[in-house]
């Protein structure tokens, strides 16, 4: 047991992580970078080592054996203990470093870009920031983001979810767009060009919730000549007089504000959205990954403001 244990290495524990993550071991092969016959060695020595197989393989798929499902869990706890134990060095330094990844909505995340990456650079020279773009929720537990920003709910007992405030959408229009449509009241927004944020199911209905006490809540089905999906581009065609937007209110404060746009029925908004940083267990214990969480949760609060 002792020499198996002096053999065995966190590569072979990684291959087939990766292989069950990626369904397959010309998949895995890509994503870390080494030949599949390398993949395909490495994961039979880890089987001979353990005395059990783990996958089952054909030329078309693989499945994981009912032994390879019981020891995957404790498979990906050794793995996440062994970056955690190389990682913890970084807590000597006075100064965290390296390079942290972050997921990020289109619209909020290009504001974090803009505004937070900078701030964290110029906090922490040592430290280099990446992101990646996706409307879609990325999988938290791939090793490729350290940590992400999510709009909405978070349902992953498997992630720490730290609130970092809230946003209402409102509706937004060009003062030349409103001076030629006149707005007065709900209904009018059924006789203007809407413009639709186009999400996967090119949803038209805006709901909208009265901010008066009695908090009465109308559904409209709305109708415009232009959807898309990118909340700041519907912003731009706003600025342009093309219609009507409703859109998250961080978007817009400052260009009404400076009366570039005008917030049309204010009486009127959405529900709450509530925006988190999220981030695998243990990830905070990473020196330049929490310093780059603590800083998300002391600036990013101001720009949803």
């Amino acid at each position: 047991m002792i020499l198996k244990l002096r053999t065995m290495s966190f590569m072979e524990l990684m291959i087939f992580v990766e292989v069950v993550r990626c369904g397959g071991i010309t998949a895995a092969s890509h994503k870390l970078g080494i030949a599949k016959s390398a993949v395909s060695s490495q994961l039979s020595r880890l089987e001979d080592r353990l005395g059990v197989k783990l996958l089952e393989r054909s030329s078309r798929r693989i499945a994981m054996t009912i032994e390879g499902k019981q020891l995957l869990p404790r498979v990906q706890s050794l793995i996440a203990e062994g970056e955690l134990l190389f990682h913890q060095a970084e807590l000597q330094s006075s100064e965290p470093s390296g390079q942290v990844r972050v997921a990020l909505t289109p619209d909020f995340g290009q504001l974090v870009v803009a505004k937070f990456f900078p701030y964290v650079t110029q906090k922490y020279p040592k430290i280099s920031l990446g992101c990646k773009f996706n409307y879609q929720f990325e999988d938290m537990q791939d090793t490729t983001f350290d940590l992400g920003v999510r709009i909405g709910t978070v349902n992953d007992e498997n992630l720490v979810a730290q609130n970092l405030g809230e946003f209402r959408r409102i509706l937004v229009a060009s003062e030349q767009y409103v001076q030629q449509y006149p707005i007065n009241d709900v209904e009018d927004l059924k006789t203007v060009n809407c413009l639709i944020f186009s999400s996967n199911n090119n949803n038209r209905i805006w709901s909208l919730l009265s901010c008066d006490d009695e908090g009465i809540e109308v559904s409209l089905d709305v109708s415009g000549d232009i959807a898309v999906q990118s909340f700041n581009t519907l912003v731009d065609l706003c600025l342009a007089n093309q219609g009507v937007a409703y859109v998250p209110d961080f978007l817009v404060k400052d260009y009404i504000s400076k009366r570039q746009l005008r917030h049309i029925l204010p009486q009127w908004q959405s529900n709450i959205t509530r925006v988190f940083v999220v981030y695998r267990f243990g990830a905070d214990k990473i020196h330049r990954v929490k310093a780059v969480i603590d800083a998300a949760k002391q600036y990013l609060p101001g720009l949803l403001c």
